[in-house]
């Protein structure tokens, strides 16, 4: 009851005031907000004008005309706005040079931007050449499709932000986002644009359009970056490929890389996310942050020795260039580090035909999942007391480096002593006889070092030597029809195989390495792997030892497997292993019936299985040792004093020293 009575109580208030707000109109008018920002008005110059930045933006709300003869010049940190679909229509001359720091806008003035909210620029001042430096232009292009009244017809010859018609403007280090049509339009054979060093995207058209009557070879558009927008960077009516030659279109094909790699057309115009710090779409444009990430491609995009940027580095695309701080690492490196910490904010590359050193005591902090990329040569030539570090950066909270690369573009292998890498994603080496000594490798996520070379020839292994992988994931080393050496290393934890192989034929030797603490297997190979295994010790497989499957035949001397999951030996699927002079003991712990050899019919020589006697973590054994002095009798297996060779990665002439002439012998003998 309480509630009803409220309720008709509420209603009745609210009649009241109904008829008395509306009794008298006059009293209260009511106002709609505007849609418009408040700016200082333009009108259309009659002379000369220079337009400084104010405490408030200018505000067109009519078609801005600049006549033949005048020439407006607009400073630095100017923003100009308009209210409503007009022009800035420039039969004179534009001069708008804003700075890296200063940027001129040229934007909506609506409180709520939107593609399409103003026209955008006429350029159609044949004998005076406009010029647009460091700006900015967003929210116009209005697409008219009016072909009927005088203005729709006209528009037609005007298709773009930057509309250009019998016209020669200088257009550099400006960006064109979020407009309605086409960043730039070019019509009329007699217009000659300069383009260069800009970014055009998110534009809902193409980046650069040019009818019938324009030639591309007439036109200087370079160096820039268009890409995202929803048509293609580039339509130009004559720039057709021939299918016959088989020549691809001047403006938009890729056809070669650019100073930093990436792939761009003829003219080094790219078509990959610029990637700005805060574009701020749908926002007002003075609150977008147009700045470049350190990982932008549009970096050091500019042509070498060329229109450098303030800061002496190659030029920049985009109306703001990236500022690269002291001691910070990103894109081409080309220059030796010494001692010191750097950051690194980005993949950084070497390009090919560049030789770096990174000298003793340098640590390389990624503050992302960032690879080095080698293409040319790098030299690391830490020592034991001053290593060279590549980790994260925990100041940045980065838990993982991405790690290295080496490709081959013909420069000489690389070679790294006494290199650390922490926390890292994988190291993938594409390039033939690369070197690793007193590297260590600690705790890898997908895995330790991926080999791929696509050469099994010993002369051009790759070398790992006397390495250490700790905690690395699905591998510490896998071997892809690649040739590889691995001696006196060593590897634990891994979430997988130790070590891994594929196809290498005999281009595969492995000494004095301790391989232990693996989820699945110490050595897994498969398909025609024929490697050389010599004096190592292989402890703790998940699962298997030492497996070969689909055709291999390994040579297995001087080695102990214990401690295995399964078996310490399985081979299968036509595999037949050489075993001589090897300790294979208490493995199939698994098993409620262990076995040392699957199958046990594998021949096995002069192998015995007894406990091996380890005397510490390291694998090293006892005096008493089963182990010691029974090796291969030839001399020359003995340990380096001169006894017979002790099985295990303690014994043997050690330290990879094993020479061609043994190898050759062991052939043989199988």
């Amino acid at each position: 009851m309480f509630a009803t009575l409220r309720l008709i109580a509420l209603a009745g208030a609210a009649t009241a005031l109904v008829i008395l707000g509306c009794s008298d109109p006059e009293s209260n008018p009511i106002v709609p907000p505007s849609p418009f920002r408040e700016g200082i008005r333009l009108e259309s110059p009659t002379s000369d004008v220079t337009l400084a930045p104010q405490d408030k933006p200018y505000l067109i709300d009519t078609n801005y005309v600049i006549p033949q003869g005048v020439t407006v010049t607009v400073q630095p940190g100017t923003e100009i706005m308009v209210a409503g679909l007009f022009w800035i229509d420039v039969q004179g001359k534009i001069v708008a040079q804003g700075t890296a720091g200063s940027p001129i806008i040229f934007t909506s003035a609506h409180t709520s931007p939107d593609l399409g909210q103003w026209r955008g620029f006429k350029l159609h001042n044949q004998a005076e050449g406009s010029e647009f430096r460091h700006c900015i232009f967003t929210y116009g292009a209005y697409f008219d499709s009016d072909t009927l009244t005088p203005i729709g017809r006209d528009a037609q010859n005007y298709k773009g932000m930057l509309a250009i018609n019998n016209s020669s403007p200088t257009i550099e280090h400006c960006i064109v986002t979020q407009n309605q049509n086409n960043a730039v339009f070019i019509t009329n054979s007699a217009s000659r644009p300069v383009i260069r060093y800009n970014i055009f995207t998110r534009n809902d058209a193409s980046g650069v359009r040019a009818d019938s009557s324009v030639f591309p070879q007439d036109l200087d558009i370079s160096y820039n970056c268009i890409s995202d927008n929803s048509a293609p960077a580039f339509i130009m009516t004559n720039d057709n490929p021939d299918t016959v030659a088989g020549t691809r279109r001047i403006f938009g094909d890729p056809t070669t890389v650019n100073v930093n790699l990436d792939s761009c057309d003829s003219h080094f115009n790219i078509d990959i996310l610029p990637l700005f710090v805060d574009p701020a779409e749908d926002l007002q444009t003075r609150f977008a942050n147009y700045e470049l990430q350190s990982c932008s491609p549009c970096v050091d995009a500019g042509p070498v020795g060329t229109d450098p940027d303030p800061d002496g580095t190659r030029a920049d695309m985009g109306a703001k260039p990236y500022a690269q701080a002291a001691g910070e690492l990103r894109g081409r490196l080309e220059t030796n580090l010494s001692a010191g910490v750097y950051r690194m904010s980005c993949d950084v590359v070497i390009p090919p035909g560049v030789t770096v050193v990174i000298g003793e005591g340098a640590k390389i902090e990624a503050t992302g999942l960032f690879n080095f990329e080698v293409y040319g040569k790098l030299l690391v030539e830490g020592t034991a007391n001053s290593p060279v570090e590549l980790c994260a950066c925990q100041t940045a909270n980065q838990d993982f480096v991405g790690g290295l690369l080496f490709l081959d573009r013909g420069d000489e292998p690389s070679i790294l002593r006494n290199f650390i890498l922490n926390d890292f994603n994988r190291v993938t080496v594409n390039k033939a006889g690369v070197r690793f000594e007193d590297c260590e490798f600690n705790t890898g996520f997908l895995g330790g070092a991926q080999v791929a070379t696509g050469t099994t020839a010993l002369d051009s292994a790759v070398v790992f030597d006397e390495c250490i992988f700790t905690d690395v994931g699905a591998w510490a080393v896998q071997v892809l029809s690649s040739s590889v050496i691995i001696s006196n290393s060593r590897i634990f934890g891994s979430r997988g195989q130790g070590i891994t192989m594929n196809n290498v034929g005999n281009g595969v030797q492995i000494f004095n390495t301790v391989v232990e603490a693996c989820s699945v297997t110490t050595l897994s190979m498969e398909d025609f792997c024929s490697p050389l295994i010599v004096n190592n010790t292989f402890v703790g497989g998940g699962y298997y030892g030492i497996h070969m499957r689909q055709n291999c035949n390994p040579t297995l001397l001087n080695n102990i497997v214990a401690h295995c999951g399964r078996y310490g030996v399985f081979a299968e699927q036509s595999s037949l292993p050489f075993i001589d002079y090897c300790d294979i003991w208490n493995n199939g712990l698994r098993d409620t019936n262990p076995a040392n050899y699957m199958p046990a019919t594998l021949d096995v020589g002069a192998s015995i299985s007894q406990d091996p006697q380890f005397s510490d973590n390291a694998y090293r054994l006892a005096a008493a040792s089963p182990c010691v002095n029974s090796g291969h009798p030839d001399s020359q297996y003995n340990d380096p004093d001169g006894s017979r060779n002790d099985i295990g990665a303690w014994g043997g002439p050690g330290a990879g020293a094993v020479g061609r002439g043994m190898i050759q012998r062991l052939m043989a003998q199988r």
